[in-house]
């Protein structure tokens, strides 16, 4: 049959739907580098331990996010700076069935989905009064950036998926008595997603060329943090935090690129892809999440810690997108789980200047075999860190450490909508992180 008398009778209804399925992801992008879409890197020193202790720490400007209650511990003002490069490894091996030809998808596979990126924190505490202070932070607690070439195999599941999340927070602390301070403040959020994914044509196959649908949105969101931490005495001390959830009401747009080479075949075609243009609205929200930690100091030089946190990703059930154009709204079922972690770590006090760290953790997925997709090809993961800090003067300390992300990947059976088939496979994960930062008081 030739190009010209293929039939798109019903084309426009299903592509349509495939089209709007691209801004499922806006609630679910991520391979990040904790469970889910969430981002632990922020400092040199909580990446040194594997993220473990930090409810607890309460030793440097950074607690104004992970514990805003020891802030009250803290006896100088301080500024705090981190920046991470983080590179991860995301591959896929498999097949994609093709619902138009009725085989598979031609394409790549095995090669490296996820490109590097990088990552920062900043923190600030202030004293106010000798009980009282007040703290800033500035980071990036959820984001990723994956992108398969536009010949992979998982294409009409997935091209470009980019997640940025900005968390600004105010925080105030107040030391009730020399064992308990409590603390606590709002955040403002902004987030932004941007995700591609090939369509699936009738004339796919036929011309080698493929239509991009382009889904991006954007929206602010305000949430809150609570701490508390208790001093038992000057070696042990047990931390609280709670951050809460935080909902995004998200506007944005779905656009389509067409192939020119379209108009010589089917303007009916050309014209259904354009009807595909339109905005849309959704709402995601951000995950609350509950820390425990505790620091101990078991001799002078060598301090042992510990967390455990939950993360409500069960709240994530289904997405409900809505169009601008009047089209019906589409339901996109996601099923996550609550997840939790666990985090072992240890700072040995080498000399006087400078301190190692080290840290192993466990981080649950909310994903698993059953619900993984090619924007989220998230599995269970463990990390291992390392760390030095260094007291270059009496006021400034410079750190370095590095963590490494075991995981053992897992199968994906995922379609993405009615013209994108069924992807079929295994995903193989790792990660590499660095983190330098500085420590400065005044």
């Amino acid at each position: 049959m030739s190009v010209k008398k293929i039939q798109y009778r019903g084309f426009a209804r299903v592509s349509h739907i495939s089209a709007l399925a691209l801004v499922a992801a806006l609630g679910t992008a991520g391979q990040a580098y904790a469970a889910g879409y969430a981002l632990s890197e922020g400092t040199a020193d909580s990446l040194g331990n594997a993220f473990s202790g930090a409810p607890a720490k309460a030793y440097d400007a950074s607690t104004a996010y992970s514990n805003p209650a020891g802030m009250a511990l803290l006896q100088d003002n301080e500024l705090e700076a981190g920046v991470s490069f983080i590179s991860p490894t995301v591959k896929f091996y498999g097949t994609a069935t093709d619902p138009v030809t009725g085989g598979n998808v031609n394409g790549s596979t095995g090669g490296n989905g996820i490109a590097p990126a990088a990552s920062a924190g900043n923190f600030a505490v202030f004293k106010l009064a000798p009980d009282w202070r007040l703290g800033f932070s500035v980071t990036a607690p959820f984001g990723q950036r994956i992108a398969y070439p536009q010949t992979s195999v998982v294409r009409y599941q997935s091209l470009v998926t980019s997640v940025t999340d900005i968390n600004f927070g105010l925080a105030i602390s107040y030391k009730v008595n020399d064992h308990l301070s409590v603390g606590g403040g709002p955040n403002i959020d902004y987030f932004q997603a941007r995700l591609t994914s090939a369509l699936n044509t009738p004339l796919s196959a036929p011309t080698g060329q493929d239509g991009i649908g382009d889904s991006r949105g954007n929206s602010v969101g305000a949430g809150y943090n609570l701490g508390v931490l208790y001093k038992f005495d000057d070696a042990t001390r047990i931390g609280f935090d709670y951050r809460s959830r935080i909902r995004h009401d998200i506007s944005g747009s779905v656009n389509i690129t067409i192939p020119s080479i379209y108009s010589a075949y089917s303007p009916a075609l050309v014209s259904a892809l354009h009807g595909l243009n339109s905005g849309m609205t959704t709402t995601i929200t951000l995950p609350d999440m509950f820390s425990a930690g505790i620091y101990h100091q078991l001799t002078p030089r060598l301090a042992l810690l510990g967390s455990v946190q939950w993360t409500d990703w069960g709240l994530f059930h289904t997405l409900d997108i809505t169009p601008t154009n009047g089209s019906p709204a589409v339901v996109v079922p996601e099923n996550w789980h609550t997840t939790w972690y666990v985090g072992v770590g240890a700072n040995y006090q080498a000399t006087d200047k400078l301190l190692l760290q080290t840290g192993f953790a466990y981080d649950e997925s909310p994903v698993t075999n059953s619900n993984r997709t090619t924007r989220v090809p998230d599995a269970n993961r463990y990390d291992l860190g390392i760390g030095a800090q260094y007291q270059a003067t009496p006021s400034t300390t410079l750190q370095l450490a590095y963590l490494h992300l075991f995981s053992p990947g897992g199968n994906i059976n995922n379609s993405a909508g009615p013209t994108a088939g069924t992807i079929n496979g295994k995903y193989t994960i790792a990660d590499n992180s660095v983190t330098a930062g500085l420590v400065t008081k005044f």
